[in-house]
């Protein structure tokens, strides 16, 4: 027997539930509470759940779309496929491209037209204990009606270290390159030794942000452009990149004009 096709709720248009529509959204389900609400609120940005069956992904839907917030039931072998990411340590700036470079040092031109997505956010370092596998558990298994027994063990543990990830995908998912600003070589965007590596990322995601023209951007280079002058941080690399996966989704729904 082939495995069950598994199913994610989406948010259909930005901005996603509030802590007190997700609140009362799980009122519906005696074995969510409010703290598993706050925290789904604070991590979600536009895939609200995933890994559930079809029917209590229908009853999550049904639940938001009570509290005014309308969602999509996506099977997750429909949701838009990232290509493997390329790592990049060295690009420039020109009017008309990007130019960035691989390992051996030879450049390839982006034209900036060709971005359609970029995002950026400070992605913590957390450990999974026993207790955040239990949570995950739990609050998928009680949408689907199933119980089981509260924990009442630490939650999971955030490393201080965080990743500043600048993320760039071409041609509607055509490839993806990735900065890691501590692997990235800034002295050729911008040669300012002074000026700390957080500093120098926000900048570097500002200017690709007003050249990049065409591109969705994700809720964090979006604050980072209308001046948040400190990087939005993100639970974990997966929560960044279920962004970029929803923002592809929500971009097929909503295609511009070439």
């Amino acid at each position: 027997m082939g495995k069950a096709t598994q199913f994610a709720v989406l948010q259909r248009e930005p901005p996603g539930p509030t802590p007190d529509q997700w609140k009362r959204a799980f009122k519906s389900f005696s074995h969510l509470t409010d703290a598993d609400a706050v925290r789904l609120a604070a991590g979600a940005h536009g895939i609200l759940m995933k890994h559930l069956r079809q029917d209590a992904a229908r009853a999550l839907q049904s639940a938001f779309q009570a509290e005014g917030i309308r969602v999509a039931i996506v099977a997750e072998n429909d949701l838009p496929r990232l290509p493997e990411a390329r790592s990049l340590r060295r690009l420039e700036l020109w009017p008309q491209a990007l130019s960035v470079y691989d390992p051996v040092g030879r450049a390839t031109l982006i034209p900036w037209r060709h971005i359609t997505l970029v995002t950026a956010g400070a992605a913590q370092h957390v450990v999974l204990n026993k207790t955040h596998t239990e949570f995950t558990r739990r609050q998928l298994d009680a949408v689907s009606g199933t119980h089981l027994k509260k924990t009442t063990d630490a939650g999971p543990r955030i490393e201080p270290d965080s990743q500043l990830l600048l993320e760039l995908i071409v041609g509607h998912g055509a490839s993806r390159h990735e900065i890691d600003a501590s692997q990235f070589t800034f002295k050729h965007v911008i040669d300012r030794p002074g000026i700390a590596t957080e500093e120098k990322f926000i900048w570097l995601v500002r200017e690709i942000c007003r050249e990049a023209t065409r591109a969705v951007l994700n809720s964090g280079a979006r604050s980072l452009l209308e001046g948040r002058i400190s990087v939005p941080t993100y639970t974990n690399r997966q929560v960044l990149t279920d962004e970029i996966v929803w923002l592809l989704w929500w971009s097929q729904q909503h295609p511009r004009p070439d």
